[in-house]
């Protein structure tokens, strides 16, 4: 055994232990540690809300949900009146502004209504309204919130869509039902499809 004096010695010869929680070293790796943490951390929300949003998004592209057909003033069947009527566009006019279709006029109704079953409870209130000058006041089905710019001018006239694209098959509906969602998600996914441009000042901004 080692005399008091020799272990005291061998001990005071012994190297310092390295501080490892105060070292400049260590200092370093736990920055680089809490560093990778909180970029660890960054990249875990930034694809939760990635995720999160891209759920969203293809919730909003999936089709509405069958939903009940909006009483109207009168009963209209596209399914009937399209056998005579070729054209959308014949009924349906761009408006002044171009935001719009327009629905047409009772005078336009009556040219042929006033030989065609005039007896009908509804052709007398159509009728009544073309006497009036009044229009009949249908019920929308499609519409987008105040703050999206949708021009029917420009995917009609420009675009060149065909109606079915956004209201889904007009022509073999007794009674129309919104059927196709006007959704964000739905507008960018058609938007890319056919290469049109998705920045946001595209339907939200007219400048």
């Amino acid at each position: 055994m080692l005399a008091n004096s020799e272990l005291t010695a061998s001990v005071s010869e012994m190297p310092a232990p390295k501080a490892h929680f105060h070292s400049s070293e260590q200092k370093c790796t736990w920055r680089t540690v809490r560093k990778f943490q909180a970029l660890r951390a960054g990249i875990m929300v930034a694809a939760i809300v990635v995720l999160t949003w891209d759920g969203a998004l293809r919730a909003q592209d999936k089709p509405p949900a069958p939903q009940a057909a909006k009483p109207q003033p009168l009963p209209f069947s596209h399914k009937l009146h399209t056998q005579f009527v070729q054209e959308c566009q014949d009924c349906h006019q761009v408006s002044s502004d171009g935001w719009t279709m327009n629905y047409p006029p009772e005078e336009k109704c009556m040219t042929c209504h006033t030989t065609i079953k005039t007896d009908r409870p509804a052709i007398k209130k159509l009728a009544d309204y073309a006497a009036q000058k009044k229009p009949v006041p249908w019920v929308h089905i499609y519409q987008v919130p105040d703050y999206v710019y949708f021009s029917h001018r420009t995917h009609v006239k420009k675009a060149k869509l065909d109606c079915e694209a956004c209201h889904g098959p007009v022509r073999e509906r007794e009674v129309l039902s919104k059927e196709k969602p006007t959704s964000m998600a739905a507008c960018i996914s058609c938007h890319k499809e056919k290469g049109a441009p998705t920045g946001c000042r595209t339907c939200h901004d007219t400048i």
